[in-house]
């Protein structure tokens, strides 16, 4: 391991002072509960084709009007700039969103505080030397990530993961602002990509998860992981053709295909199940029966009965948790 040279100075800025701290300000509230404060990043992730960037322009249209949209409420003064970067879309498929963005906000044109940036023929080490740069110069109050996989050759590479999650920690400490990272889902296990995605996760404020239901069309945000405040009600919506806009729409529990491979523990690895659990107590450190079934129940996208049967049986056997006086512990 590398000492730093000025070790003794990361040592004296690191020292807790027991002085009081102002709350931070809230960027992004949903519901009113808050989701993104200064100083801070979350996850938006989802499998593909689930419409986080759908989700995003939602969030975007808010910081551009102020308005709330589907109970989504960006805390900007119009001065403040936000940016996106994007690694993934084409020029044109960018094109498509940003049209569907002015739509959203009534508007010809994007304000001048808002900047989008396309990566997506670039290395990730040149893209991360670039989002840098930009956010020191152009000081941002919230930065977009579409996507945040992209940032990495390999999201299971270790050393590559702890680098781009350093990064983020580190650009919001230094320029104090919020970080918004869409992150994809693995098909097999419906958790976020590698080493990246877990890291991301453990780290973040808020973990919120986009689901489709494809029989339906409807695409639901829900949260998997809030520090700062308690868990905002599902939101879901649909694409009305009539319309050519999307609608919100009842929450309702998805359908159950009868061809829908069944649900066992050994689709985990043993790091995948480690994380959850860390996710589950990094939210509180003691369960009860209940509470413990309903956090378990957005942690691995199952209902009462797979977590009641399967779940707690399984991670109990594996000491991943124990009971203590009629209540539930990380081990």
């Amino acid at each position: 391991m590398e000492i730093p040279k000025n070790i003794d100075q990361v040592i004296l800025e690191s020292k807790f002072l027991d002085n009081e701290i102002a709350q931070p300000i809230p960027l992004i509230t949903i519901q009113g509960k808050i989701i993104l404060n200064e100083n801070s990043f979350i996850t938006l992730s989802g499998l593909p084709k689930s419409r986080k960037t759908t989700i995003q322009q939602f969030i975007l249209a808010s910081c551009i009007t102020g308005q709330n949209f589907l109970g989504i409420q960006a805390n900007l003064t119009k001065e403040d700039k936000f940016i996106l970067i994007d690694t993934e879309q084409s020029n044109y498929d960018f094109y498509r969103q940003n049209k569907f963005l002015k739509k959203l906000i009534k508007k010809n044109k994007n304000p001048p505080n808002f900047s989008a940036y396309l990566f997506r023929e670039y290395d990730p080490e040149v893209t991360l030397q670039a989002i840098y740069q930009i956010v020191e110069t152009q000081r941002p109050k919230i930065l977009f990530i579409d996507n945040l996989t992209e940032l990495c050759n390999d999201p299971n590479n270790i050393i590559e993961a702890k680098k781009v999650i350093q990064l983020l920690k580190k650009m919001t400490a230094k320029f104090n602002l919020g970080i918004v990272c869409l992150l994809h889902l693995g098909k097999s296990n419906n958790f976020t990509l590698g080493n990246l995605g877990s890291y991301a996760d453990r780290a973040s404020q808020s973990v919120l998860r986009v689901t489709i239901d494809k029989e339906t069309d409807t695409t639901t945000l829900d949260c998997v992981m809030l520090r700062s405040d308690a868990h905002f009600n599902p939101i879901s919506i649909h694409f009305n053709k009539d319309t050519g806009t999307y609608q919100e729409t009842e929450t309702q529990a998805p359908v159950t295909s009868k061809k829908t491979k069944a649900f066992s523990m050994d689709q985990f690895t043993a790091q995948e199940l480690k994380d959850r659990i860390n996710i589950l107590f990094e939210m509180q450190e003691v369960y009860t029966y209940g509470a413990l079934v309903e956090n378990l129940k957005k942690l691995f996208g199952v209902g009462d009965t797979k977590i009641k049967q399967v779940v707690i049986p399984y991670i109990t056997h594996k000491k991943l948790i124990i009971i203590k006086n009629k209540t539930y512990i990380k081990n």
